[in-house]
Order: structure tokens, then sequence, then C-alpha cells
């Protein structure tokens, strides 16, 4: 069994110098940098206990490349606020995870892919973080989560994994491509361990105006006992399972049974929004994905590729951008122009609207919202992913976006096999229920004997 938080503390100073020598051993492409110099402090909840960060989440004085060329050879002059707050609590950030290239679904990260630690034949994700989690490098791993891109890769590989609401942690130095739509999370060995390095990062920071005001007990509502879940009322929406695989449908169906048992009441309903999910996330993405990488000229950081003159010089280092990163902006200024704006992106902001006002409206009714995290297991390397993640304009699934247009509390949890592959279960919250959403994390998790981990590699 890997090791959680509490048994890298208790292993002291050799915790973190274990993981380095497993680090450098590995060829699963999960870490980009390694950081071998990294030093804790000797006191703090998370005090020697060695920790993964996403290579988009900046980190003073460490490489910081967003799996992507044109990043290549940036050193941050700051740490963004997460971690920051890892620092303080005596975290030794280890590496930098690998990851799709700057966080987009579909887009090749510069660096290769990640390999799947219980299956080096199939896919890890579009995050290293979860493998990292999943192969024993570390117990825990702080991650940007658009579009899924932690969710999905711990349903991959069978890891717990919590994406907060919109705010509750601080995206200072997060280099995101998407504004609206990021959040960075947390993928951990268990969910009361994701709940102690939560309790770490959350909390109001005046330097992101997005921050929510104070901080979350995201442990409150852990119950204990035969029904912890008694009283709850949970939705399913019916068009958050469509295409999903009939395997995962039924690791899923008997996932549905084991909440019933802890007390909770399960229901489908129609999602009339649902349809329209996917497509306004990739429209709103696409548009600000071309505002925010818009800054990566060449002129102040990053590599600069020369040239005669400086509009030769821009056009030759913005080729440095993968192919699917070069598509998703061009394609957000085609939309973002003023012939098109009206009909793509503020279609898609009114749209976006109405996904919110339903949410609030089911959430009146149900408390919490399940669904399978993936479409699929983890694909084959080189091949496409469940759910179209080898096309650039498509996000997993409407459950997926969903969660992420109206800012959601979302969870992932272990719910079964498909061979030796695991596959995920998502729970939703609503805007701020984020205690009520780890307490299903929680009761799901200890009803169930679904983490189960490789040996580490």
């Amino acid at each position: 069994m890997t090791k959680d938080i509490a048994a890298f503390k208790a292993a002291g100073s050799k915790a973190a110098a274990e993981s380095l020598e497993k680090i450098k051993k590995d060829d699963s492409g999960i870490f980009i940098t390694v950081c071998e110099n990294a030093e804790s402090a000797e006191s703090g909840p998370l005090a020697g206990v060695p920790i993964a960060l996403s290579d988009n989440i900046s980190t003073k004085d460490v490489e910081t490349t967003c799996a992507s060329q044109i990043m290549k050879g940036y050193v941050p002059p700051f740490s963004g606020k997460a971690v920051d707050d890892l620092q303080k609590a005596g975290a030794v950030l280890i590496g930098k995870t690998n990851m799709a290239e700057f966080g987009i679904l579909g887009a090749a990260s510069a660096y290769g892919p990640v390999k799947n630690p219980r299956d080096k034949t199939k896919k890890g994700g579009p995050s290293g973080s979860a493998a990292a989690v999943a192969a024993g490098f570390v117990p825990a791993a702080v991650c940007s989560d658009a579009g899924g891109l932690l969710r999905v890769s711990a349903s991959y590989c069978g890891t717990p994994a919590f994406k907060p609401t919109y705010g509750a942690v601080s995206r200072f130095g997060l280099i995101y491509y998407t504004g609206s739509l990021d959040q960075i999370g947390v993928t951990a060995t268990s969910v009361s361990d994701i709940v102690t390095v939560m309790d770490v990062i959350s909390g109001n920071d005046s330097r992101d105006t997005t921050s929510l005001p104070g901080t979350m007990n995201y442990s409150a509502k852990i119950k204990s006992g035969d029904k912890p879940l008694d009283g709850v009322q949970i939705g399913i929406p019916e068009e958050f399972l469509e295409g999903v695989s009939a395997d995962v449908m039924k690791t899923f169906e008997e996932s549905v049974a084991v909440f019933e048992k802890l007390g909770a009441a399960c229901k489908k309903f129609s999602l009339k929004t649902a349809k329209y999910m996917q497509a306004v996330h990739d429209i709103i993405s696409a548009g600000e994905s071309s505002a925010m990488l818009a800054k990566f000229d060449g002129t102040r950081f990053g590599p600069r590729v020369e040239a005669d003159n400086w509009h030769e010089m821009i056009a030759r280092t913005r080729a440095l951008f993968g192919p699917v990163a070069e598509r998703r902006i061009m394609l957000g200024i085609y939309m973002l122009m003023a012939g098109q704006y009206n009909d793509y992106y503020m279609k898609s902001m009114q749209t976006r609207t109405l996904i919110l006002e339903e949410f609030e409206s089911v959430f009146k009714e149900f408390d919490l919202l399940i669904s399978p995290t993936a479409k699929d297991v983890a694909p084959d390397l080189g091949g496409a992913c469940g759910g179209g993640c080898d096309i650039e304009l498509s996000s997993y699934s409407a459950a997926i976006a969903g969660a992420d247009l109206a800012g959601l509390p979302a969870a992932t949890v272990p719910c079964g096999f498909v061979g030796n592959l695991p596959a995920g279960l998502q729970i939703i919250g609503g805007f701020q229920k984020d205690a009520d959403v780890i307490a299903a994390a929680a009761a799901f998790e200890n009803a169930t004997d679904f983490i189960k981990f490789p040996e580490a590699i």
C-alpha cells in the first residue's frame, strides 16, 4: 500500500530522499523537473512530506514550463500562494509534474505522455500529478484542474482528487489559459489526506481578485457510523451518463447501490442545459485562451527566436506553441472578432448564465450530483481517449464541463475496476458546499476498497 501523509511524516528526513531516488529511476514521464535540493521546515502539518506540483504553478527559482516549448527556460522570480502555503506548512516541494500543454485538453506535452503506473501501455491522463501519487512517489500533489485535467487523470490512475469551489484556493502564481474556468485542486492517497492539504492551501488572498473571503472547514460534515449519508438527496443527471462505456457504467451503478446503503436517496433526473455544457466550455475556453496566451511572444520571458525584425521574431517565437495550442488561440481570436463575437462568445456567456441558474435550481432539490468521472478507463498510449480527449475542442464530458462552468466543488473517487484499470466516480456539490462533497467522498471511500495502489515504481 502506498504511504499516506502520516507515514511520510513518520519517516522523517528519509521520506524526501527516498522519493527522489524513486523519481530518478522513473521512465513514465510523470515529472518534468525534479527539485533535488528542496528543503522543508522542521514543523507544520506537512513537515518533511514530499509534495508534487503541476508545471503551471509558479515556483521561485524552479523552471516552470507549462509543458510547452514556448516556456522552456522560464524561471519565475516568485512563487504562487499555494506554493508559499505548502512551504510554510513544512512540505518538501519535490518536483513539477508533466501535463497537457498549458492544461489544454488534447494538447500534447512537449515532454511526452504520462504513462499509467498501473499499466505503462496506458495513458496516465493529461496530468502527471495523479500518476505521481498512484506510483507512490508522493502522498499528495497540487494541480491545476482546467477542464478536468486533475479529475480525469485521477480517475485513470485510481486516486481520489478534489477541485474546490472557484475562488476557494488562490490562483496567484497559477499560469492558467482560461481565467474563469481553471482552479487549483489536490489529489492524494485518501480523502483525509486531501483535506489535510486543502486546509493548508485554501483561504483568502488579496492578490487574487477572484479569491473568496474566509476559509472553509472541509471536514465539517464528515460523519461515522453505518449511515453517514442518512437523509442526503443525490441526483443523477441522465445526460451525464450519455456515451459512458458499458464497463464504466457497471461500476457506476454499483456505486449508486453503495450510496443507498450509506443512507442516501438517489434519483435520476434530466438536466436540460447539459447538452450545451461541452460546447459552451470549449468556446469560452478558446476565447479566454487567445487572450491569456497572447503574452507569450518572446519579448518578456521564455525563449526568443531571433529574426530580422520584431514582427518576424514574434511569429517565429509563437511557432513554439504546439499545434493544438495554436489552433485553440486562432479559433479564440476568430470567435472574438467583431463579426463573430455575438454569435459565439456572447451567446456562450448567455448560455452559461442559464447553466448556472439551472444548477442553483437543482441544488434546491438535491444535496449532491454524481456521475462517472470519465467516460472510459485509461486509453492506450498514442490512442484516442474515451470522450475525445485527442480532439482539441472537446472536453471529457458534460459532467466535467458543467462543474467548471458553474465553479462548483467536485471530487472524484475510485469506484471499481475494469480489468486492472480503475474507474472514477464524480461527486458535485453546490457553490461553497465543499464540505458536503468531501463528506460524501469520505463515506464512499470508507465503505469500499477501491483505493489499491501498485507497488512504487
